[in-house]
C-alpha cells in the first residue's frame, strides 16, 4: 500500500511540474516577445531623449510607480497561493479590491500634485507622472488579472495579449517621438497600452474564473488583512527598484538618472525570468506543500538550479560587455554609465536566490519573515542611497550618482539574500545544486581570466567569452543539456493531455 501511494504522489509531483514547466514556457516565450519589443525602445528612447531628457522620463515613470505600489495591496501574491486551490474564490473579493485600489488612487493623486507642486517641477513633468498614475492604476489591475489566469493554469490567452499590449505601447512610443507629443506622448502610450490589456485580461478573467464584479466587504476585508504581509514585501522591493532613480533625481540631477536610467535598465535583462518565479514557481509550490516537505524541499532546490543556469552568464555577459551594452544603447553620451552597470550585473543572482527562498516560506505560513527582512532591506536601501550618492558623485564625477545607487542595490539585495537562505537553512542546498553552483563559479572566473588577457580584442573578445563559457560549461557539467531536454520533452507531452 506505502509502494502504491508513493507512486501516486511522485506521478502527481511529476504531473504538478510538468505543468509548470510547459506554463513557463509559453509565458517565456511570450516574455521573449515583450521584452524584444521593450529592449527595441530602450535601444531607441536613451539616444533620441538625450542623457538629461532621458532623465525626466525614469525620474516622472520611478516617482508615480514609488507612490502607486502602495495601491497594490499585496493582492497578487494571495491570489498565487489561494487560487491554485480554489478558483471560485477570485469573485469574493475582486469587486471590492478594485473599489478600495480607486480611492486610494484618488488619494496617491492629491499627494503626487503637492509634492511636486511645492518642489518647483514644471507642468510637463507633473503631465507626465499623472499619465503614468493612470498607467499605474491600470497596471495594477493587470497584475491581479495575470495572477489569477496563472494560478487557473490558463495562461494561453494571456501570452497573446501580453505580446499584443507591448506591441501597442511600442507603436504609442514610435508615434510619440515622430509627432509634436514628446516626452507627454511617450507617458501616454504606457496608460494606453495598459488600459487595452485591463479590458482583454477582464474578459479572459470572466471566461476561465467566471470572475465577477460585486463588492462583499467582508471577503474584502479578510483578503487584504490576509494580504498584508505580502503588501509590505511588494511595497518594499517595487521600492527597491524605483526608489534609486527616485533619489538619484532629487539628490543630483536629470542627467545622473539619465545615464543611472540606461545602467538599470540594461541590467534588467537578468530580471527576465522574475514574472516566471512569481507566477509559475509560487502556485507551484502552493500544491506541491500540501502534500509533502520533503517534495516541497526538492522542487524548491531543483527550481533554484535552472534559475541559476540561467541567471549566471546573464549577469557575467552583462558586467564584461558593460561599457560595449552601454555605448550600443545610448552612444558616446551615456559612457558614465559602464560602471554602474558593472556593479549591477550580478545583483541578480542574489535576487533570484531570495525570491525562491521568499516564495518557499510564503507557502509554509512564513509570511511575516518575509516582510520584516524586506523592511529591513527597505531600511538599508534608503540609508544607503542617501549615504553615498552624493559622496560617489563628488569623488567620480558624472555617473558618480549611479555608482552610489548601485552600491546601495548590491548591499540591500545581498542583505535581503543572506536572511532569506539562512530562514531556510540548510534545506535549500544539496550536494548537487552545491556542485552545480560550484561548478557555474568556476566557469565564470575562468572566463573573467580569459576576457583580461584578450583585452587586445576590444567588443570582438565578447564573442570568445560566449564561445568559452557555453564549452565550459558543458565540459564540467555545470549545464546538463540532457536534463533540459527531457524537461523540455516532459511540458511538451503535458500540454496534449491538458489541452
Amino acid at each position: 500500500m506505502s509502494d502504491t501511494s508513493s507512486l501516486a504522489a511522485s506521478s502527481t509531483l511529476w504531473r504538478d511540474t510538468q505543468i509548470a514547466l510547459w506554463n513557463a514556457l509559453k509565458i517565456g516565450g511570450s516574455l521573449l516577445a515583450t521584452w524584444t519589443v521593450a529592449v527595441a525602445v530602450r535601444f531607441v528612447l536613451p539616444r533620441l531623449l538625450g542623457p538629461e531628457g532621458y532623465g525626466v522620463y525614469n525620474f516622472t515613470e520611478a516617482f508615480a510607480t514609488s507612490f502607486f505600489v502602495l495601491a497594490s495591496l499585496g493582492i497578487e501574491t494571495y491570489v498565487q497561493k489561494e487560487i491554485p486551490v480554489r478558483a471560485e474564490h477570485a469573485s469574493d473579493f475582486f469587486g471590492g479590491v478594485l473599489t478600495l485600489r480607486l480611492a486610494l488612487g484618488v488619494a496617491l493623486f492629491a499627494a503626487m500634485a503637492a509634492i511636486l507642486h511645492f518642489g518647483g517641477r514644471p507642468p510637463q513633468v507633473r503631465l507626465m507622472v499623472y499619465l503614468f498614475a493612470v498607467g499605474q492604476l491600470l497596471f495594477l489591475s493587470n497584475a491581479t488579472f495575470s495572477a489569477m489566469l496563472h494560478a487557473r493554469g490558463t495562461v494561453d490567452g494571456l501570452s497573446v495579449v501580453t505580446v499584443l499590449a507591448k506591441l501597442l505601447w511600442g507603436a504609442g512610443i514610435l508615434a510619440a517621438l515622430t509627432s509634436r507629443t514628446g516626452l507627454i506622448g511617450l507617458a501616454a502610450a504606457f496608460a494606453l497600452a495598459e488600459a487595452v490589456k485591463a479590458a482583454a485580461l477582464f474578459s479572459l478573467c470572466r471566461r476561465h474564473l467566471a470572475l465577477r464584479l460585486h463588492i462583499d466587504l467582508a471577503q474584502t476585508k479578510r483578503v487584504v488583512i490576509s494580504s498584508l504581509p505580502f503588501f509590505v514585501t511588494t511595497l518594499t522591493t517595487t521600492l527597491f527598484s524605483k526608489l534609486d532613480d527616485t533619489l538619484v533625481g532629487f539628490l543630483a540631477s536629470d542627467r545622473e538618472v539619465g545615464w543611472f536610467g540606461v545602467a538599470s535598465n540594461l541590467s534588467q535583462v537578468a530580471l527576465l525570468m522574475t514574472p516566471l518565479i512569481g507566477s509559475v514557481v509560487l502556485p507551484l509550490f502552493s500544491r506541491v506543500a500540501t502534500r509533502s516537505r520533503a517534495e516541497l524541499d526538492n522542487v524548491m532546490r531543483r527550481s533554484l538550479e535552472v534559475i541559476l543556469m540561467i541567471a549566471i552568464p546573464a549577469s557575467l555577459a552583462l558586467g564584461l560587455g558593460a561599457d560595449v551594452w552601454v555605448r550600443i544603447v545610448g552612444g558616446p553620451d551615456y559612457a558614465p554609465a559602464a560602471l554602474a552597470l558593472r556593479i549591477l550585473a550580478p545583483v541578480f543572482v542574489l535576487t533570484y536566490v531570495a525570491m525562491i527562498c521568499a516564495d518557499c516560506l510564503y507557502v509554509e505560513g512564513k509570511s511575516w519573515r518575509v516582510t520584516w527582512v524586506c523592511l529591513g532591506g527597505l531600511v538599508i536601501n534608503v540609508t544607503l542611497n542617501a549615504t553615498l550618492i552624493r559622496p560617489m558623485l563628488a569623488a567620480l564625477g558624472p555617473g558618480g550618482a549611479g555608482v552610489g545607487a548601485a552600491v546601495a542595490t548590491i548591499g540591500t539585495e545581498a542583505f535581503t539574500c543572506c536572511l532569506f537562505t539562512l530562514a531556510i537553512g540548510r534545506r535549500v542546498l544539496d550536494r548537487r545544486l552545491v556542485s552545480t553552483v560550484a561548478r557555474l563559479a568556476a566557469v565564470c572566473a575562468a572566463v573573467f581570466v580569459l576576457h583580461r588577457l584578450c583585452a587586445f580584442l576590444g567588443p570582438a573578445r565578447l564573442a570568445l567569452d560566449a564561445a568559452a563559457y557555453a564549452g565550459l560549461a558543458l565540459l564540467t557539467g555545470a549545464v546538463r543539456v540532457g536534463e533540459i531536454r527531457e524537461f523540455a520533452s516532459s511540458a511538451l507531452k503535458v500540454k496534449q493531455s491538458t489541452a
